[in-house]
């Protein structure tokens, strides 16, 4: 079949109506110097005589015999018999040399610049197409002599294609528009073009407005900004001015099907994670928020180990509650982000507050979440409740820590409340001018004091006060100076300020600081939080018994004593279990905790040691049935060497003095925790287990890890053990996991005030929980998901500085 090749121009001697344009003739001469003589002359549009037609047909014809030896791609350059008899009309098919060829080109600018090679005595031009910067051309011999050029090859690809003047340049071009080796030469010039991989590796860059509208969604996530601020004239310019020319500007509209597509795509992705076997349980903490569009939010907020045994947080939803806050419509929503992500069966824990309606919310979900350890748990009666012994529901309900502290502190701030009273006076009259403001600040730069204002405290949040004692306390010289030379007093009053007012501040700021640091320490999301709560209750239990004979504080202690009492005199399960299963600890540090509590609280904790450690054998024993299949291997477990210690000096030393003389004898006469109440312990575990090789009773028998130092990873110390203790491992890791406060569903609250601000009032609640997650999943990646107890008030205090 021959071979189809892109139409020449022909000149139609009947005037067909779908003829190209017309084109120049040259008239045929029988002599070279008539030739060499002879002009172009444009043709009228009539039909020529018999005997020019058939003179031109004929020298085509021979041309045409010529052009077919020579090599070429493109098959759009020949026409069949049957498309020159439509084009030309009948008579004019059946042959090539039925047609007429013109010389020229695909455009103007092609026309007339190659010269006809087989005509030796034409006067040769340059070439003008701007195609020859991309091929070389191809010449040989020709029959009298003279070079003659025949084809021309691709400079970039070596293809090599027809180049005789005859055919023009039209393929030529074609082919330097699609060659693929040009156009990646092309770009790898420019040097802005370049991106790298997540290897190092480089790569040119194209522009993709799919990828520019999900990064204009992760920004305004991130940022806190409208959603209409992809669409703005200011925003498009600095990004075409500063960054790309080619970027779009993206409605409204368009940026909240992107957010919603984002969202849901990502929300897949975490559904996925938390259904595979993975991650074997998540642990919740919920809160209500009430915000500035006067709605309120539910939030639920996940906690898990991922497959590398590192902790992650991630908030599963933000649901309006417009409803009365009582505990069916808590329930209710909080089993609804359950079911959209299909965690139910996996929760193990839920950190709540304490307020009433959370007791009742958890009757109510007790049901659906006691499924973990495959435990079906029947509805509750809130006449008789169900008893707390129940294995897989033992650690359901816990109670925020952080809340607990900022119960027992709350019921000193009417006692403390007067012996700071002269810092509020003098700080509200530093800060009601501005010129006294501007005065301080010259004083502190002439002390060569960093200069800064202040903020006063709330009457409502103990920790402002401490925050307000703890900016204040650095600048006492530089400010007593100032309030002495500016507060207006009488003749004969006293200075409002003096060295006795600035030891109770002191004070006062030693006594509120461990339990802002416990509140800090205890609010971690990246690491866990259960093993440090003996910690806390010791160091509160010693801190409180030491200043209960301050001759400032004393009136203060007692009812934070009673209140501490109520809550963690008994000691949860959760707490023991956090403690005993650190290698740093087992029952010998146990032992040392309950001893050091007993002369603390005057509690006899004899029976309560050997029923936890009881009750550690039967919830070994329901994870035995549960993930027995998983055990591979057993190995020797290794000892660390110990650097320093830390938390673990009020653990480990013997010699903190009882509260009163008798102290020491009670303990040694009430209390026996020494190792026969740990071996009557190990006896009825192992009485308990059907063989007394079980993991738990070996790792309870080996030594003690002596590194107590701040740098011992306790998740990696199990992770690096999991062989050794297959299912004890996954116990504990499921342990590891409950968080000690709710703070992370506060700090999820901080992130959706900014969130609805006044710009942002009107948003939708579907689009307030997009905003939320994505930029919480967004933080979580990178990990920065670690906030203090209250962010917006540390940023209170702490960003004041004038300079």
């Amino acid at each position: 079949m021959a071979t189809r090749r892109r139409p020449h121009l022909f000149f139609s001697p009947y005037g067909n109506s779908r003829a190209p344009k017309m084109q120049l003739l040259r008239a045929p001469s029988t002599s070279p110097a008539s030739l060499s003589r002879s002009r172009p002359v444009a043709m009228p549009p009539r039909p020529p005589s018999e005997e020019t037609v058939e003179a031109t047909l004929s020298a085509y014809h021979e041309e045409s015999e010529r052009l077919r030896e020579l090599p070429g791609e493109d098959e759009d350059d020949d026409m069949g018999d049957e498309e020159v008899e439509e084009l030309f009309g009948r008579g004019f098919g059946g042959g090539a040399g039925d047609s007429i060829d013109v010389e020229g080109g695909d455009g103007a600018e092609d026309q007339g610049s190659e010269q006809d090679e087989n005509v030796d005595d034409q006067v040769s031009r340059p070439c003008t197409s701007d195609v020859w910067l991309d091929f070389k051309k191809l010449f040989k011999m020709g029959p009298k002599g003279k070079k003659v050029m025949y084809g021309a090859v691709c400079i970039h690809c070596k293809k090599q294609y027809s180049g005789r003047s005859a055919i023009g340049t039209g393929h030529l071009r074609r082919h330097r528009d699609k060659c693929a080796v040009r156009r990646e030469k092309t770009r790898s010039f420019s040097q802005s073009h370049i991106s790298f991989n997540p290897d190092g590796s480089m790569r040119n860059w194209d522009y993709c407005p799919m990828r520019a509208r999900t990064e204009l969604c992760r920004l305004l996530a991130r940022v806190d900004v409208p959603i209409s601020f992809g669409e703005s004239a200011a925003f498009e310019e600095y990004i075409c001015n500063a960054h790309n020319p080619k970027f779009q500007a993206v409605s409204t509209q368009t940026t909240t099907r992107d957010l919603a597509k984002m969202f849901s795509d990502r929300k897949a992705k975490l559904v996925e994670l938390l259904a595979s076997d993975s991650v074997n349980c998540v642990c919740l903490t919920s809160d209500i928020w009430s915000g500035k569009a006067k709605e309120d939010y539910l939030s639920v907020v996940a906690h898990y180990i991922n497959p590398d045994w590192q902790l992650e947080k991630r908030v599963l939803g933000l649901v309006l509650i417009d409803c009365s806050h009582n505990g069916h419509n808590i329930a209710d929503r909080v089993a609804s982000v359950l079911g959209d992500y299909g965690v139910a069966e996996k929760v193990f824990a839920v950190t709540l507050d304490n307020a009433s309606s959370n007791v009742s919310a958890m009757q109510k979900l007790r049901p659906v979440l006691s499924k973990y350890l495959g435990l079906e748990v029947p509805v509750e009666d809130p006449r008789h409740p169900e008893p707390e012994s129940a294995v897989s529901t033992m650690f359901l309900h816990q109670r925020c820590a952080c809340h607990i502290i900022n119960l027992i502190v709350k019921e000193a701030l009417n006692y403390l409340k007067p012996l700071i009273e002269v810092f509020r006076t003098v700080i509200s009259f530093l800060n009601s001018s501005n010129q006294r403001i501007a005065a301080y600040k010259r004083l502190c730069i002439a002390a060569g004091v960093r200069p800064r204002k202040f903020q006063l405290d709330m009457d409502v949040r103990w920790n402002s006060t401490y925050l307000m004692l703890k900016t204040l306390l650095p600048h006492k010289d530089p400010f007593t100076t100032f309030i002495h030379a500016n507060y207006p007093r009488g003749e004969n009053s006293e200075l409002l300020l003096t060295k006795e007012h600035w030891a109770v501040a002191e004070k006062v700021f030693v006594f509120l600081k461990l339990f802002y640091d416990a509140t800090v320490a205890l609010s971690g999301v990246y690491y866990p939080t259960s093993p440090l709560m003996l910690h806390y209750l010791v160091k509160i239990a010693i801190h409180l018994n030491n200043y209960s004979n301050d001759i400032h504080l004393r009136n203060v202690v007692q009812p934070m004593i009673d209140k501490y009492n109520k809550y963690w005199r008994d000691i949860p399960l959760l707490y023991s279990f956090a403690f005993i299963l650190d290698p740093r600890a087992k029952m010998k540090g146990f032992a040392k905790v309950l001893r050091k509590l007993m002369n603390l609280t005057s509690t006899d904790y004899s029976a309560y040691q050997v029923g936890t450690r009881a009750r550690l054998t039967d919830v070994f024993n329901k994870y035995e049935e549960k993930y027995g299949a998983v055990r591979l291997r057993r190995t020797v477990p290794q000892n660390l060497s110990s650097k320093k210690r830390s938390a673990w000096d009020e653990i480990y030393d013997d010699d903190t003095p009882s509260p009163s003389g008798g102290g020491t004898s009670l303990l040694h006469s009430s209390l026996n925790l020494s190792r026969d109440t740990s071996a009557t312990a190990l006896l009825h575990a192992a009485t308990s287990t059907a063989s007394n090789a079980s993991e738990l009773v070996s790792y309870l028998d080996c030594d003690t890890v002596s590194q107590l130092d701040d740098s011992f990873d306790i998740l990696k110390w199990w992770h690096e053990h999991k062989l050794t203790y297959p299912v004890l491992s996954i116990m504990y890791k499921d342990v590891l996991t409950i968080p000690m406060s709710t703070i992370s569903s506060e700090s999820t609250f901080s992130m959706t005030g900014r969130i609805i601000e006044e710009r942002r009032r009107r948003l939708k609640q579907e689009t307030v929980e997009w905003l939320t997650c994505v930029k919480d999943w967004e933080l979580a990646e990178a990990r920065l998901r670690h906030n203090v107890e209250d962010p917006e008030l540390e940023e209170t205090f702490e960003e004041l500085y004038l300079d």
